[in-house]
């Protein structure tokens, strides 16, 4: 069975639904090429397989960061020790003391946009699905989410 983040996204993409709605006005192939990339920008603030991000936006934002985390087997979760939440220009990421815009951590990893796991840790599907159902099962049954 392929990972979660290889079946959330790319499953769909390699398959012939790039240009399908996925969330608001993003295509599978875009939330894809955004979620890599903001994947891979969280992985350079530290996050790892394991941790917990809280993810404490909405819409699709909130799809973002829950795809972003799934990419790179973080748990989407209320709270974490990285939090995603709205600031007074958008959303933020907070590590510690620091604060970054969600937009330029999603830059800073679009050199090197994040490749899904190739297995997931045991229960870790289910995990996802206890904080972020509402995300996932849509996506994974190729329909939008917003």
């Amino acid at each position: 069975m392929a990972s979660l983040g290889f079946d959330l996204l790319d499953r769909h993409v390699v398959s012939g639904g790039a240009d399908d709605p996925a969330a608001g006005r993003l295509t599978f192939a875009r939330l894809l090429e955004r979620s890599a990339s903001l994947a891979s920008g969280l992985g350079m603030l530290g996050v790892r397989p394991g941790d917990e991000v809280g993810v404490q936006v909405d819409d699709v934002d909130r799809v973002l960061v829950v795809c972003a985390c799934i990419r790179i087997g973080a748990l989407p979760a209320p709270d974490g020790v990285v939090v995603v939440v709205a600031g007074d220009d958008g959303p933020v990421v907070r590590v510690g003391d620091d604060v970054h815009p969600l937009d330029l951590v999603r830059q800073a990893g679009s050199g090197d946009a994040a490749m899904a796991l190739a297995d997931d840790t045991e229960g870790y599907r289910d995990a996802v699905l206890r904080h972020a159902a509402d995300v996932v099962e849509p996506l994974l049954e190729r329909r939008p989410v917003l």
